[in-house]
């Protein structure tokens, strides 16, 4: 086993947040997102890397639910469901995957799960909507780069693609694809890891929302407790997604606990500064990492 999977929990974390960076889903970045996913085994021996070529291939499956009620700046409150299913495949240097969401929105019909509230009907009445499905498709490759400044930093390469699958005549997405960039750093200090991001989306343009290209940004901290408890914050920033929206400022505690060595179980809730963010929301996922 290599340094990379021995540093999976890092870089787990980072492109689980990542994750909720892209897809915004709590309005905090990914974690979550992207991906905002987990198996967690810290250790930092650099003497291991030089064996990183036998490394097989290392298969991932995630399932999560996350819930938020939020009025975004508006009169009525928006509540919206999220069931992502996730695979992942790490094969050193690169790291593949794909995440599809079943997706639940109740509320006025300005509010996207990537974006907040994009302040299409704001000053006037929203339409009010209950729909239920499919969501947008995510697709990610990242390239993990060889440890830098002796092996004291880590840093991956992803980009991402955000397919339009989500029904836009129901609300449920808008319809367009969406690209992405983004850099992730993250090292490791006694039981503590250190992360950060910053990323660029692009997206696609539709006449029927005012949506903006964006930048991006988090720093978090996760602690390890014991052998399997693992406790972190996360502070997310993201430019406005809309001329009409506002930029967000959101925090995001977590914790997580590795049940076996192939099963983990995070729970999280995002706190939002701006109208940008949801008021209450409560997180979770479950990961299984296939034995090698």
């Amino acid at each position: 086993m290599g340094i990379r999977p021995v540093l999976e929990s890092s870089r787990n974390y980072v492109m689980n947040f990542s994750f909720i960076a892209w897809s915004k889903i709590s309005p905090i970045k990914h974690l979550l997102h992207h991906f905002l996913f987990f198996s967690l085994a810290l250790a930092t021996s650099l003497a291991l890397f030089a064996q990183e070529e036998e490394q097989s291939a290392l298969h991932k499956f995630t399932v999560g639910s996350y819930f938020s009620r939020g009025d975004y700046g508006a009169d009525e409150n928006t509540d919206i469901y999220y069931f992502p299913l996730s695979y992942e495949l790490t094969t050193f240097p690169w790291v593949v995957s794909v995440t599809v969401p079943y997706l639940g929105l109740e509320g006025p019909a300005d509010v996207f799960p990537e974006t907040g509230n994009i302040g299409r009907n704001r000053g006037g009445v929203s339409e009010f909507i209950d729909e239920k499905g499919l969501g947008d498709v995510f697709l990610s490759a990242s390239y993990q780069f060889p440890p830098m400044l002796n092996g004291w930093l880590f840093m991956d390469l992803t980009l991402q693609t955000k397919l339009p699958t989500a029904d836009e005549t129901r609300n449920l997405g808008t319809g367009e694809t969406d690209y992405g960039y983004q850099l992730d750093f993250y090292t490791t200090l006694n039981r503590n890891t250190y992360f950060s991001s910053i990323g660029y989306r692009k997206r696609g343009r539709t006449p029927l929302y005012d949506l903006e290209d964006s930048y991006y940004s988090s720093l978090g901290l996760m602690r390890q407790y014991g052998d399997n408890t693992f406790l972190g914050l996360v502070y997310d920033y993201r430019e406005k997604a809309s001329s009409n929206a506002f930029e967000s400022h959101e925090v995001m505690p977590f914790v997580s606990y590795n049940i076996t060595p192939q099963w983990n179980i995070m729970l999280y809730t995002i706190l939002g500064f701006t109208n940008s963010s949801a008021d209450k929301t409560i997180g979770f996922q479950f990961s299984y990492t296939l034995p090698q």
